[in-house]
């Protein structure tokens, strides 16, 4: 199983090698882009439910040597983690280390802590 960081750490070489690494982006930036993915994911639902839409909306099939972009909640939920992963790279934060920090703790809590409905 590959690790977060080793995921990190791709995630930050592709996109240097895609030139965006070439100017800062600000942690406020950094979050926007996160709200962004994450409402192309519920768009996403909107359109095909939770099913792959890669078919639906067109994409197959090579375009030169590229593949097809891939659509759908799947896809976004993809997006959101790459996104995340390059925040975290971006900031100096060890997101493997947190999430396993996260978890140890919610094991601690009590039944539906919080008392809210959702």
């Amino acid at each position: 199983m590959t690790s977060l960081a080793v995921y990190q750490a791709e995630i930050k070489r592709i996109n240097a090698a895609k030139g965006w690494y070439e100017t800062e982006r600000s942690f406020g930036d950094d979050i926007a882009l996160l709200h962004s993915e994450v409402s192309e994911a519920y768009e996403a639902y909107r359109q095909w439910g939770t099913e792959d839409a890669t078919e639906q909306a067109g994409r197959v099939g090579f375009v030169g040597n590229q593949l097809p972009k891939p659509e759908g909640v799947g896809s976004e939920f993809a997006d959101i983690l790459i996104r995340l992963l390059d925040s975290c790279e971006r900031h100096g934060i060890d997101l493997e280390k947190e999430l396993v920090r996260k978890i140890t703790h919610n094991r601690t809590r009590a039944h539906r802590h919080g008392g809210k409905r959702v």
